[in-house]
């Protein structure tokens, strides 16, 4: 009787929800995290983003810009300023400019990293098709390329590839719908065919091919036969037993941890790029370079603009006021093409965090293509 009564009160065993085989529990910090990722998505594309992209798309050719480096003013310098006050006030707006995009790649690319600590990436070794994964992801994100270094960080520090980072990172501030019709509305047509061939060189080609050879070499100093594909050492996230509160509270635990790592590492360089640029918008005699077409001038030239880091879309506005303005063709397709597509901002990441030798290769690459676009343009005019 004490058996059968001891049989009869013990607990049922739960019977597991399964999806793909696994009990439902290990998936409850993914569903944490694309409902973080929900919020942080329409926050910034319907909040700030595409509403600001309308915007400047409405305001290109009838305002004139008040710098080449921002597009939103906090601090106005007066007229009669010296150079130290214009100085500053292009730092600050600058940096008011940026918040909003900085912000939003802070928070994505800290959740990408928690994202794959918890469900490792399987792209695999296919650098082409990495690639056109990472552009997949970037074009609709609708974010310069300074913004999207945070992201591009949370990418390679969550173990996934170089190159899938690359393709979100050029092509979110060059290849975004509004953008590209931004081109084409504002500048007549040979301006964006020249654009948009050499952007997807960058893209389709010059990114695979410089990251393939890239990976060659550290595989021949490191010794190895060949190179694995690059993915996380964390397993699929075994802790099943946890409810959904307590697996919340480990994701939101974590993802605090990465935010915190990624702006102790992104905000230092944020600022001394905006006072690089800011510096560079001051020192720059832009009537003189304008006067003439000179190829050590556009070499010249191209070696600034190209480290120069600005808000989305200010490239296209730039092109579009100085071509209204009767600047020489060369030089409108050079600011097109150089400005917004690098800068010294993720060339600071690539040199801290993946390669040296990648940094530069990419911006000697963007330096020699940004000549080649200048000299393209005077087939058309």
């Amino acid at each position: 009787m004490a058996l059968a009564f001891s049989m009869e009160s013990s607990p049922p065993q739960r019977r597991p929800i399964l999806i793909g085989g696994k009990d439902i529990r290990c998936y409850y910090p993914l569903f944490v995290m694309l409902g973080v990722a929900a919020l942080i998505l329409c926050t910034f594309w319907f909040g700030s983003r595409y509403p600001q992209l309308f915007h400047k798309a409405e305001d290109m050719g009838h305002h004139e810009l008040v710098s080449y480096i921002y597009n939103s003013e906090l601090v106005k310098a007066s007229v009669q300023a010296g150079f130290v006050e214009r100085w500053w006030a292009s730092f600050v707006n600058w940096i008011w400019s940026m918040r909003i995009g900085m912000s939003f790649g802070l928070a994505l690319g800290a959740l990408l990293h928690t994202v794959f600590e918890f469900y490792p990436p399987k792209l695999g070794g296919n650098v082409y098709m990495n690639t056109l994964k990472g552009i997949v992801m970037g074009a609709p994100a609708g974010v310069c390329v300074n913004c999207a270094v945070p992201v591009a960080c949370g990418i390679t520090r969550g173990k996934a590839n170089v190159e899938a980072a690359l393709g979100f990172m050029f092509s979110s501030p060059t290849l975004n719908f509004v953008v590209v019709s931004m081109v084409f509305a504002g500048l007549p047509w040979y301006y964006g065919a020249i654009q948009y061939s050499l952007i997807a060189l960058v893209l389709l080609v010059f990114v695979p091919l410089i990251v393939y050879i890239n990976n060659r070499k550290a595989t021949a100093e490191a010794g190895l036969l060949e190179q694995p594909a690059v993915t996380c050492s964390i397993p699929l996230y075994k802790e099943c037993q946890e409810s959904f509160l307590d697996s919340a509270k480990h994701v939101g635990l974590e993802y605090l941890k990465n935010l915190l790592k990624l702006i102790k590492t992104a905000v230092p360089f944020m600022l001394i790029a905006a006072v690089l640029s800011s510096l560079a918008v001051e020192l720059l005699p832009l009537k003189t370079i304008f006067a003439e077409v000179n190829p050590l001038v556009l070499a010249g030239t191209a070696l600034v603009t190209v480290l120069l880091p600005i808000p989305i879309a200010l490239d296209v506005m730039t092109a579009q006021q100085l071509h209204t303005q009767h600047v020489p063709a060369p030089y409108v397709m050079l600011f097109l093409f150089t400005l917004g597509t690098y800068s010294f901002l993720p060339m600071s990441y690539l040199w801290t965090e993946v390669s040296k030798k990648l940094a530069v290769a990419l911006y000697v690459m963007f330096v020699m293509l940004g000549i080649l676009a200048a000299y393209l343009i005077s087939f058309f005019v």
